[in-house]
């Protein structure tokens, strides 16, 4: 399974939107959002505001054993 960061580089790529690019979307430095991209170091409430940015939508799912979802 692979984790928030690596799915928000994919729609990083599919959006067509680098770093530098995202990083003045969000209003941090190019070398802040990389270390964090690189140390996997993003609350939830990053994770949104980055997502905005790329103009998608960040759906979270708790999943139990049977499939439902909570």
């Amino acid at each position: 399974m692979i984790n928030l960061t690596e799915k928000l580089k994919i729609a990083m790529i599919k959006r067509n939107i680098n770093q530098t690019k995202l990083a003045d979307l969000t209003n941090q430095t190019q070398n802040n959002l990389a270390n964090k991209l690189k140390l996997n170091n993003f609350k939830l409430s990053e994770y949104e505001r980055l997502v905005s940015a790329l103009d998608c939508l960040l759906e979270v799912n708790i999943v139990l054993p049977n499939g439902e979802k909570v």
